[in-house]
């Protein structure tokens, strides 16, 4: 499906702070407060630029940290996080969207975008449309 390997310049540099500075920049785990969302356009993934979709009854949809599964040991060179389960998004209730991209934000609205992935390919959302991540098809690495 995806995979979102552009963290955004927001989240690289709290994890630097982290890391060397003992400090986050006041950014604290997102834990359970982890959101999947759909763009239609992104201009720019470092900066987390992007067009969310409006589609009728859009909303983004919250993966808890159990909903998550972590690949990886200190020994290898990519980390990887994929979704456990199915991320389902609302019937279209009548606005067409045609997705081209998935993010992962820290909030239900607004919020900070922290990685941003392009599909594989764009899918056009039309009235009655349910758009699936299926399980362990969303993939996030670091490398």
């Amino acid at each position: 499906m995806a995979t979102a390997n552009a963290s955004t310049n927001y989240l690289e540099r709290r994890i630097l702070h982290f890391i060397f500075k003992n400090n986050s920049l006041s950014f604290s785990s997102p834990g359970d407060s982890i959101y999947v969302g759909l763009a239609t356009a992104v201009s720019a993934a470092e900066t987390g630029s992007l067009t969310e979709a409006t589609f009728t009854n859009y909303a983004r949809q919250q993966v808890a940290a159990s909903g998550w599964t972590t690949i990886g040991a200190d020994s290898t060179d990519t980390q990887t996080a994929k979704n456990a389960a199915n991320i389902e998004f609302p019937a279209s209730g009548g606005t067409n969207n045609t997705i081209t991209h998935v993010f992962v934000v820290d909030a239900s609205s607004s919020g900070n975008i922290l990685f941003v992935g392009a599909l594989d390919a764009s899918k056009v959302i039309a009235s009655g449309d349910i758009f699936r991540i299926n399980a362990g098809n969303l993939t996030i690495e670091l490398k």
